[in-house]
């Protein structure tokens, strides 16, 4: 009986461990930058995927011109797309055949490939206001008053606090709360055994 009951106790522990394990993993993980090409058509759904997928390693996932590639020794190195000076100077017409023809066909470096080929002319469209999506929202950024600012930093600290996975305080309350409860129940079930072996001692005596 005893016995039965540990194994069983038991299992429902190590069970209950893989759950919350389990929690604390998928909580954790993020969703990777490059996906597999098999996705391809769920990953390029918005302008901003478009251009992660196929200008990001250069340019950088946020256009910052920090990619993947960043660190490598390339001249001349990824231009900041969300630079608000640079991109102020650039026409519409002139990213398009810019993005269009390659880097080379513009009289620059020939890093940039010609995505024409690749990219029809509405995908590269997007691209573009999404460009200038950043640029607006960057200098909307820097226009606000300095308490502005620090407010919505603070805001964002305590969000992003909040919703990092689930918190480990929970995690090892559970954990406690259930090595507490296999404890209670192996001493009690000691003690039934204890009061069991003494009952039949006393019968055998008699």
């Amino acid at each position: 009986m005893f016995m039965r009951n540990y194994v069983t106790g038991v299992i429902c522990f190590i069970f209950m461990i893989g759950i919350v394990l389990k929690i604390a993993n998928g909580s954790e993980e993020k969703e990777p930058f490059i996906t597999l090409m098999e996705k391809e058509k769920v990953y390029l759904a918005t302008s901003k995927s478009t251009f992660q997928y196929y200008c990001g390693p250069c340019h950088g996932e946020n256009a910052d011109g920090k990619g993947i590639f960043f660190t490598i020794d390339l001249e001349p190195r990824p231009r900041d797309l969300t630079d608000v000076g640079y991109m102020s100077e650039l026409t519409d017409d002139y990213l398009q055949n810019f993005i269009t023809n390659g880097s080379a066909a513009m009289e620059k470096s020939d890093l940039c490939p010609p995505w024409g080929g690749t990219l029809e002319e509405n995908k590269i469209k997007g691209i573009i206001s999404f460009l200038r999506s950043l640029t607006i929202a960057k200098t909307r950024a820097g226009n606000r008053p300095a308490e502005q600012k620090a407010g919505k930093e603070e805001t964002v600290k305590v969000s992003s606090g909040e919703t990092q996975g689930t918190p480990k305080a929970i995690i090892w309350s559970i954990l406690i709360v259930s090595c507490s409860f296999l404890v209670f129940a192996a001493i009690n079930e000691w003690k039934k055994l204890n009061i069991e072996e003494v009952s039949k001692n006393n019968n055998s005596k008699c």
